[in-house]
């Protein structure tokens, strides 16, 4: 794999025609309000057609504000289908479209879930250079969250990395990304 964890910003490269990938990983997000995040999370992609990938996570979710009680449980669940419609060339980048739709399944009152669908409309392209065991690897691109609900905004998000993979299964790279408020 070239592109993935543990960078916020996405490739438009699926999971292999019916070939699995399988996470189990954890997010933390320290604010002045407490910390929250997922302990842990379970993703599960699926190459379900060539150049398109179904996606899935499951989080067990934790909200610990600083003042108050903490809360654990199911949070929301994610939805997605990653689709790659310009495969890549030496000359051309490869380019997918991942929208994901965040399903209100987690307790909102105890602040494991928002209560709310939201969708996430993206677009990212990737190039990659170099031989298979020494590659250089960019990408990025950006999208638009659109989360309904009362005190909820619409929000953007754009990122871009550089990744370098070296032998025996070593990946380094840099990532830059905003979202906006």
């Amino acid at each position: 794999m070239n592109a993935g964890p543990p960078f916020v910003t996405d490739d438009p490269e699926p999971v292999e025609f019916q070939h699995w990938e399988v996470y189990l990983a954890s997010l933390q997000m320290k604010t002045a309000d407490g910390w929250s995040g997922t302990a842990p999370h379970l993703e599960v992609n699926y190459g379900v057609v060539p150049d398109v990938q179904l996606h899935f996570i499951a989080p067990l979710a934790y909200n610990s504000p600083s003042s108050g009680g903490s809360h654990f449980g199911y949070g929301d669940t994610e939805l997605g289908i990653k689709y790659r419609f310009v495969a890549e060339t030496d000359t051309v980048p490869q380019v997918g479209i991942f929208p994901l739709l965040e399903v209100p399944s987690g307790n909102g009152h105890e602040g494991l879930g928002t209560e709310q669908l939201q969708l996430y409309l993206p677009v990212w392209l990737q190039k990659s250079w170099g031989e298979k065991d020494n590659q250089w690897t960019t990408y990025g691109g950006g999208g638009y969250w659109i989360t309904p609900g009362h005190g909820n905004e619409d929000w953007g998000f754009i990122g871009w990395l550089l990744q370098r993979q070296f032998p025996n299964h070593l990946t380094v790279g840099a990532e830059i990304f905003h979202e906006t408020p």
